[in-house]
């Protein structure tokens, strides 16, 4: 059973026939969402659709910014710890993946879109200088699709993140090349760390399915904004 319409839910497609579990991927993506009607939506679709299918297993996907101390706490992860802390009180069946952001996407309110457009169209814009946490969807989804198959970390907060980080500045400069233009920005320098643990298992899952890649992030740009 799938909840939702957009790249995760078509990427776990496999599960529409499934009547053992629920992928719901039908929450607030945004991590700049501060609507609370929109927060208010996906409690209450996340509350009916438990409430229909009290024996199912539930695959939430949540967020690694939890571990973000570059920035302060947002209406965003306040409510996904809310959901989180739901899911835990009402769901006897869970996996929750707490994933970073997702390689490929164009939509512009999110880092990767944004950097992409500013630099296609040679637009200035404010580069802070922080770390960020990339994988794709492929990574995601053999990731997530080996856990639940081998029925590990059931009723857990599993990270889903590459084991190392890369800077905004590096991302730029692989943009730059990219479209072979020259970006145009201002440094702002922002005290802070985003230090994420995957488990010792997690991270062994990745390199047994041959995940982990010395140029992973400069492929994966390449491929999906080439």
């Amino acid at each position: 059973m799938i909840i939702g319409s957009g790249l995760i839910a078509n990427t776990f497609s496999q599960y529409i026939n499934d009547y053992e579990k629920i992928i719901f991927a039908s929450g607030v993506s945004n991590s700049s969402e501060s609507r609370l009607n929109e927060f208010q939506r996906e409690k209450e679709l996340l509350s009916s659709t438990i409430q229909n299918n009290p024996n199912k297993t539930l695959i939430y996907f949540s967020t690694c910014a939890f571990d973000d101390k570059y920035f302060s706490e947002s209406s965003y992860l306040i409510h996904k710890k809310e959901m989180e802390l739901w899911i835990f009180n009402n769901v006897p069946s869970y996996y929750i993946f707490r994933i970073p952001q997702l390689i490929g996407s164009k939509n512009e309110t999110q880092l990767l879109g944004f950097l992409n457009s500013k630099i296609q169209k040679e637009t200035k814009f404010t580069l802070f200088d922080i770390e960020r946490n990339l994988i794709d969807i492929e990574f995601l989804k053999k990731s997530v699709n080996y856990i639940i198959e081998n029925k590990l970390l059931v009723n857990q907060k599993i990270n889903i993140s590459y084991p190392q980080n890369i800077k905004v500045k590096r991302i730029v400069e692989i943009f730059e090349q990219i479209h072979n233009k020259s970006a145009i920005y201002e440094i702002e320098k922002i005290n802070g760390s985003f230090i994420i643990n995957n488990s010792d298992l997690v991270n062994q899952i990745f390199h047994k399915l041959n995940l982990i890649k010395p140029d992973f992030f400069e492929s994966k740009l390449k491929k999906y904004y080439g």
